[in-house]
């Protein structure tokens, strides 16, 4: 075995297949990294959810007072606020959906004492329109509600170039220069039944089984074995190979070992005369 193994052959497959190998155990290593980020994610947000309910205050910044929350840090968390809804900076947010249906998020200012927080009532469908679509008005007076805390969006919400009233993201940067205020850094999601939700689809609670999103632990755990198992395989192809190639010479030999029969014989000298092969 350690003959042929070492053979030029032989030494550049295995060269090649110890480069697969390592490169297999890089990504299955990595794939172990992410499995561990994904289960520290999920387990912080469903802390989230699973908070008691706080002042808004306490958990989001005014945009432009410190650096962003991070987004595993406030996502999903249970906040109330006072305030008054501002009717006339209300804007839809295109192209989002509830279950399998496309349409608007209706996106609110509430104004409250200290800054303006950003709310998303409910959602409305498009009904396959990309304009003349129109959300019911907030109520009027001070209002005491409560959602669930989401990340500002980074993405420009392109207003100048939509129909009006129409946003592509919630930017707090570009919602507190149009409204001109401070706004907080974040988002909040009306929970069902909350003044303001009134003639709109209510937001889904959270999906907690995967609630950071992309693959799921059990599929980043089945890439983990997936790449040990390729570099298992790649490591051990060349002893496979080489072995095979030792029992096929091995039997080569053996047949031309072995002793010819009186019948061979006869066999040999017809096919010789008649030009048959000799079976």
């Amino acid at each position: 075995m350690l003959q042929t193994l070492r053979q030029p052959r032989y030494v550049a497959l295995s060269a090649v297949m110890l480069l697969v190998a390592t490169i297999c155990i890089g990504l299955g290593t990595w794939q172990i990294s992410r499995l561990a980020g994904k289960h520290r994610a999920n387990n912080e947000l469903r802390h989230n959810d699973h908070a008691s309910v706080a002042h808004v205050g306490d958990v989001l910044p005014i945009y432009g007072t410190q650096s962003p929350p991070r987004a595993d840090d406030i996502q999903f968390r249970p906040v109330t606020v006072t305030g008054t809804f501002e009717a006339s900076g209300q804007g839809l947010v295109r192209q989002r959906n509830v279950g399998d249906d496309v349409g608007y998020l209706v996106l609110t200012p509430l104004r409250t004492s200290t800054a303006t927080v950003l709310v998303v009532r409910g959602f409305i469908s498009s009904g396959g329109r990309t304009a003349g679509v129109t959300a019911p008005a907030p109520p009027g007076g001070t209002h005491t509600i409560v959602g669930r805390v989401m990340p500002a969006e980074t993405a420009s919400d392109k207003a100048a170039r939509l129909p009006a009233g129409q946003i592509n993201s919630i930017n707090a940067s570009e919602q507190s220069s149009r409204l001109g205020e401070q706004v907080y850094d974040g988002y909040v999601e009306l929970s069902a039944g909350q003044p303001g939700t009134s003639g709109l689809v209510a937001i889904p609670e959270p999906d907690l089984s995967n609630p950071a999103g992309g693959a799921a632990e059990p599929q980043h755990l089945a890439y983990v074995i997936q790449w040990y198992l390729f570099a298992a395989l790649a490591l051990a192809a060349p002893i496979v190979m080489a072995r095979a190639e030792r029992r096929r010479v091995s039997a080569e030999l053996d047949d031309e070992a072995a002793p010819i029969t009186p019948a061979d014989a006869k066999a040999a000298r017809l096919a010789d005369r008649y030009g048959r092969p000799a079976h």
